[in-house]
């Protein structure tokens, strides 16, 4: 579920950056932060116990194959656009 909100989070924040047409590197730590702040927000659920900041089952220890998806998902989107520019995505 964690996973799945990531992603979400992090699809959010690739389509600002799409819209904003943010380079990739900057849109890319756009996505990274804004996923590394969702999985704060999710581990300080369990605040004062024994390891919430970095036992696997305290938050998102998926948090890396959503930020991965999203930067690749990035990546193309831009490179589709750059490579064919008559398609006015």
């Amino acid at each position: 579920m964690l996973g799945v909100a990531m992603l979400v989070v992090g699809g959010i924040a690739a389509v600002i950056a799409l819209i904003l047409k943010i380079p990739d590197a900057y849109g890319m730590i756009v996505i990274g932060s804004a996923i590394g702040l969702a999985d704060l927000i999710w581990r300080a659920r369990s605040f004062g116990v024994h390891g919430w900041l970095t036992d696997r089952t305290h938050g998102g220890s998926l948090s890396v194959l959503p930020m991965w998806g999203v930067g690749l998902f990035l990546i193309v989107v831009n490179s589709v656009k750059l490579l064919f520019p008559k398609l006015g995505l």
